[in-house]
């Protein structure tokens, strides 16, 4: 039994490679954290594709105002992404430095 969503975006409309990667990690039976790695290096390759587009959008002439709103929008989103998965992942450091304020902030 699979802990992941039977039903996807990704999964309905799926070309052959897509569900070969979605079955290898499946297969690989990985651990949340692992889940959340390789989202975090999915995304990468997300982000390095909407850069190209927007060198492209800019190397265009006839580029309008409303494609480089949706370029930033989409950007945004990318931007929430990101923050959202390194956020669940956490980071100790910033963790650590939360911890030293709270306990400054007491003793004043």
């Amino acid at each position: 039994m699979s802990s992941a969503p039977e039903s996807t975006p990704a999964a309905e409309s799926s070309n052959p490679r897509i569900q070969q990667v979605l079955d290898a990690v499946e297969a690989a039976a990985v651990t949340p954290e692992d889940a959340l790695r390789i989202s975090l290096e999915l995304l990468g390759f997300v982000e390095e594709y909407h850069l190209e587009t927007l060198e492209e959008l800019l190397g265009d002439g006839e580029a309008d105002a409303v494609s480089v709103a949706v370029w930033a929008a989409d950007s945004a989103r990318l931007k929430t992404a990101r923050e959202v998965l390194e956020e669940v992942l956490g980071d100790d450091e910033e963790d650590d430095d939360d911890l030293a304020l709270d306990d400054g902030e007491g003793d004043a």
